[in-house]
């Protein structure tokens, strides 16, 4: 598509389709260069996107600055729709229930009371710290950016192939149907 795609993970704005949307290149200073990689979310995870420096192709969106434009008072992108969203699905999912919270306390003090270790030690390591799941996290939502992305891009290739696949069968039968034609007329000249 041309124009430029905002990169921010998730977010599929584009300067050629979004006219009323403004794209910002990523600063020169080396410190508002730094926040707008960190918030961006895409600089210091292990993975995909580990190495990612900004060129001039990369662009931010106006959507994700206050006020919806970069300005003197507003110079660091902080509005990121879809990582508010995992946010507090999880927040949710986190969230127990008080008869499920009440049945895992009396099992816990159960297995507890027995020696054994409380209910779902297993699932953390014990040197995971918060921000190693955040970082974890991260990654895998740039991964899942990233193949949403190439999905994307690999739809609008299988639509171009079949539009190419109909222009193709329409030029054959257009050729049998001339051939066909010009078959006929030379039997009627022969007298076939």
């Amino acid at each position: 598509m041309p124009g430029f795609t905002c990169c921010v993970p998730g977010c599929y704005n584009n300067s050629h389709r979004d006219k009323a949307l403004h794209f910002y290149t990523f600063p020169k200073d080396e410190e508002l260069r730094r926040l707008w990689l960190k918030n961006v979310s895409r600089a210091g995870v292990s993975g995909c996107f580990s190495t990612f420096q900004p060129t001039t192709g990369h662009r931010v969106c106006s959507e994700h600055f206050q006020g919806g434009r970069k300005s003197y008072l507003v110079r660091v992108p902080t509005i990121f729709p879809l990582r508010g969203v995992n946010e507090r699905k999880a927040q949710r999912a986190r969230r127990p229930r008080p008869a499920v919270a009440a049945a895992a306390a009396a099992a816990g003090e159960e297995s507890q009371a027995e020696g054994g270790p409380p209910d779902h030690s297993y699932s953390l390591s014990s040197g995971t710290t918060s921000e190693e799941l955040l970082r974890k996290l991260n990654e895998q939502r740039d991964i899942i950016a990233l193949l949403e992305v190439k999905m994307k891009e690999m739809k609008g290739s299988i639509r171009r192939l079949r539009l190419a696949e109909a222009q193709l069968r329409e030029e054959i039968r257009e050729k049998d149907r001339l051939l066909h034609a010009a078959s006929a007329g030379t039997r009627k000249r022969h007298g076939l």
